[in-house]
């Protein structure tokens, strides 16, 4: 990345994708790899007015130490400090925007998944409000991807190509027309991609569907969805107005379904990653909305410590459909990061459903809204379901069957 793409990456994600106004509050989480892309994105956000930009830096080294040594009687602390400083970011009212990039994708594999998943918990109830006004776009958010040379390397291995002399160059390249930073116009061309998922959720709220149905090698799986469940695209609204885009690069269009209605199998047709670890080959089963079964040619352990989390883990909150015109499935590769991978292929989560996907529920009591069909976990993770090989169909309420996704293009 030269110094002037950066620079307008960081445009594109302070200015589009946050909206970000003068007087506001930045956070930035990332690794120290990717150093630069968050200096970048402060710098942009001082020059709009920033009254304060703070950079939470991770290192996977001192994660991965943690889940080896910390003694078994604190995994389960849920620091204090954590949860202060999470509060504060949403009483404050701070845009926050995740950057993406491991510098070393395989540091957790071989972790214990037991003590992964009791520290995760652990994490997870520290930050509980933080990640309550997320799902609820009480905040703006943006999750973007920055290129390393580990991460490089690991596309091109997965993807059963051969690897380049500069892995991060290479996958920066692929990265580029995936974020429409090729356009003439790059934020035009950001907003413009969003207003056409826009329309394209439109089209499929106007359908009125009871249920999502998929259908391929491996998959039978029948998603319930409620007269509320609300088909989003393209971008979301806090409550003082700002639109912003919570994914760069995004395809999808989704719902949040009546989990109580979820029946069938599912192949995961791309990887996906739990405490740092690489889930291959998995595949899930519900019965009554529940998953009653699972598997995964590799760590499979991880994604049974993983639905232990909470009940809600063992339950769908989102459905989202994504075609192969996007050009991230025409790419050909497997980025083995959840962020782009989801936008490659339809997929369902397993865990906490979104507000804006599901009308009416913010009125409804935490606790009450499962009753509903609504799904409420402290977690959330994304699994593709969907190839060009996978046909998927919605039922409307008359109970006629429409296609929705035949042979890997949009029917709507």
């Amino acid at each position: 990345m030269t110094e002037r793409e950066m620079n307008a990456y960081a445009a594109v994600l302070v200015d589009t994708c946050l909206d970000f106004k003068a007087g506001g509050r930045l956070r930035i989480a990332c690794e120290a790899v990717n150093r630069e892309l968050a200096l970048a994105c402060a710098r942009r956000a001082y020059e709009l007015g920033a009254r304060a930009v703070r950079v939470d830096w991770s290192d996977m080294r001192l994660a991965r130490a943690q889940a080896d040594l910390l003694r078994e009687d604190w995994l389960d602390d849920k620091p204090l400090l954590t949860r202060r400083i999470f509060e504060t970011y949403v009483e404050e009212g701070w845009s926050s925007l995740n950057i993406l990039g491991e510098e070393d994708p395989s540091l957790m594999e071989g972790a214990d998944p037991a003590r992964l998943q009791r520290m995760g918990r652990a994490r997870s109830l520290a930050v509980k409000n933080y990640h309550d006004a997320v799902i609820s776009n009480r905040i703006a958010w943006c999750v973007a991807p920055s290129p390393t040379a580990a991460w490089g390397k690991a596309v091109f291995e997965g993807s059963k190509r051969p690897v380049p002399a500069d892995p991060e160059a290479a996958l920066w390249k692929e990265l580029v027309p995936i974020l429409r930073l090729d356009a003439p116009d790059p934020a035009r061309a950001v907003r413009e991609h969003m207003e056409a998922l826009q329309e394209r959720a439109r089209r499929l709220n106007g359908l009125t569907l009871r249920a999502v149905r998929f259908r391929g090698p491996g998959t039978d799986l029948t998603v319930a969805l409620a007269p509320e469940s609300n088909w989003i695209g393209g971008g979301s609204v806090t409550p003082d107005g700002r639109n912003f885009y919570p994914n760069l690069p995004t395809e999808e269009v989704f719902a949040s379904p009546d989990w109580r209605g979820t029946e069938g199998r599912a192949a995961c047709t791309r990887p996906f990653d739990l405490y740092g670890q690489k889930v291959r080959g998995a595949w899930i089963e519900f019965k009554a909305g529940q998953l009653v079964d699972f598997g995964a040619d590799e760590n499979a352990d991880a994604l049974a410590r993983w639905v232990e989390t909470d009940p809600g883990a063992r339950r769908l909150g989102e459905v989202a459909l994504v075609d192969g015109s996007g050009p991230i499935f025409r790419s050909g590769l497997v980025f083995g990061n959840a962020l782009i991978d989801e936008n490659a292929a339809c997929h369902v989560a397993l865990g906490s459903a979104y507000e804006e996907a599901y009308r009416g529920i913010e009125s409804v009591a935490e606790g009450e809204r499962s009753k509903l069909g609504f799904n409420e976990s402290m977690v959330h993770e994304d699994l593709m379901i969907g190839s060009d090989a996978v046909e998927v169909t919605g039922v409307d309420a008359s109970g006629r069957e429409l296609p929705l996704i035949s042979k890997g293009r949009f029917a709507v």
